[in-house]
């Protein structure tokens, strides 16, 4: 197992910041991170408390500490946080400095930018160093008692989730122990299905489990023998097209497929509509 350490002078936001994304994120088996300061502060700031505690990860009764040698000899790498010449150094030690901005004192909406943007660069490093936990790794079938907890989940990240019942449509779910942290759907209707639903948890995305869903409700769809996936999406035209869907109007979507509440009602017109025509040797 490798330890990362993350460090600045007062250890009291970016560092903090950096090290609670990375042990949420990270497979624990492979890595883990602990941080520290050269003058260390009294308490995490306020505002970092407040903005980690909006996506989850309580920070209030961590105490800033002094970078020691002691701390740092088991360590594999040094992260420091754009603190400039201020910024620690332990010699023999591999470092990547991030160039972050310190949000101490800054308004609620620039703190959430800078926490936004550690995770960003903790994903990254986690992903290019194959420390990521492995998220949904065994996708499972839903069954009919997921359904309120799939509900909440797709409202939670912003999808339509009123029409939403496992004995119409059929569900692969990734999750981390109880926790629902991604879903994709089929509705087959005949020769035809609408792949609906995709959606991976805030915490879970950058790290390939979207693709891994999709690629997963294709290989399906195929098995059940579907001739045409249809898909209506806001936000990942891009995705669906790299896996061979191609936009196309409404007006060629098959009226069984154009009947359904996500065409009716849920989805709203500016949804792209997309279509994959599949064949036994997809």
């Amino acid at each position: 197992m490798k330890i990362v350490l993350f460090a600045c002078v007062h250890n009291a936001g970016r560092s903090q910041m950096a090290a609670a994304i990375f042990n949420q994120l990270a497979n624990p088996a492979r890595a883990r991170a602990i941080s520290a300061g050269t003058d260390p502060g009294e308490q995490v700031h306020p505002e970092v408390v407040v903005a980690m505690r909006e996506v989850g990860v309580d920070v209030s009764n961590i105490r800033p500490q002094k970078l020691t040698t002691a701390l740092a000899k088991d360590a594999a790498l040094l992260v420091t946080m754009g603190c400039g010449e201020s910024c620690p150094v332990v010699p023999g030690l591999e470092r990547d400095d991030w160039p972050l901005e310190d949000p101490k004192g800054k308004p609620p909406e620039r703190v959430r930018e800078i926490r936004d943007e550690v995770r960003k660069r903790v994903r990254a490093l986690l992903v290019r160093r194959g420390w990521a936990m492995p998220v949904g790794q065994d996708l499972c079938d839903s069954r009919p008692d997921d359904d309120v907890q799939l509900r909440t989940f797709l409202e939670t990240v912003g999808l339509p989730a009123d029409d939403v019942e496992t004995g119409r449509q059929e569900y692969l779910l990734a999750r981390e122990g109880q926790r629902i942290v991604g879903c994709v759907g089929l509705e087959v209707m005949g020769p035809d299905a609408l792949a609906r639903s995709l959606a991976v948890a805030q915490d879970r995305r950058g790290l390939g489990l979207g693709r891994r869903l999709l690629d997963a409700a294709i290989q399906r769809a195929v098995t059940r023998g579907i001739e045409t996936l249809y898909a209506l999406t806001t936000t990942a035209e891009a995705y669906a097209a790299a896996r061979g869907f191609e936009r196309i109007p409404r007006s060629e979507v098959p009226e069984a497929i154009a009947c359904l509440a996500q065409f009716q009602a849920l989805c709203p017109a500016t949804a792209a509509c997309m279509r994959l025509t599949l064949s036994p040797a997809s």
